[in-house]
């Protein structure tokens, strides 16, 4: 009898295992998605708190604190367009470029090429259109050569350049 008892004690804790395991790993990419998009550890904490908290039943399914986290930097963006630059410096040179793009540029590119989210995916949490990701996404690859090469500074954007 006490055999018997022991299988289903195992396997719920098996069970609960893989569902922090699972937990852990979602919370992870969220908060490295936010930290990449936001270059800040303070906002990408704040995103991933807020995508927590839009998560319906506390469940965390297949990519759904991802996009809502993704969701949360869009939108503090926009709810707060005034407040202070990321500081940018601890990040290598490379990604520091990705923020002299404009912010949809930028968070296309982040989205579709460092991020790896399904066009249809960021179509919806950027309220684009499929082809307009399309377009944003190639006019951001053309520009990247040109910060690389250029002398831009962080203080100014060099998509407002000619």
């Amino acid at each position: 009898m006490r055999c018997a008892q022991a299988v289903p004690q195992r396997a719920v804790r098996s069970t609960r295992m893989i569902v922090k395991s699972e937990a852990s790993k979602a919370l992870y990419e969220s908060f490295r998605a936010a930290l990449l998009l936001t270059a800040s550890a303070e906002a990408a904490e704040h995103a991933v708190l807020g995508g927590i908290a839009a998560l319906e039943f506390d469940h965390i399914a297949d990519d759904v604190l991802l996009v809502e986290t993704l969701k949360m930097v869009i939108q503090q963006r926009a709810d707060f367009p005034s407040q202070p630059e990321p500081a940018r410096s601890k990040l290598p040179r490379e990604l520091q470029r990705l923020f002299l793009l404009a912010p949809i540029s930028h968070d296309c590119f982040m989205l579709r090429v460092l991020l790896g989210v399904p066009v249809e995916t960021c179509s919806r949490i950027l309220r684009l259109g499929i082809e307009e990701i399309g377009e944003v996404l190639c006019a951001a690859l053309q520009k990247l050569p040109l910060l690389a090469a250029s002398d831009c500074s962080p203080a100014r954007s060099c998509e407002t350049q000619s």
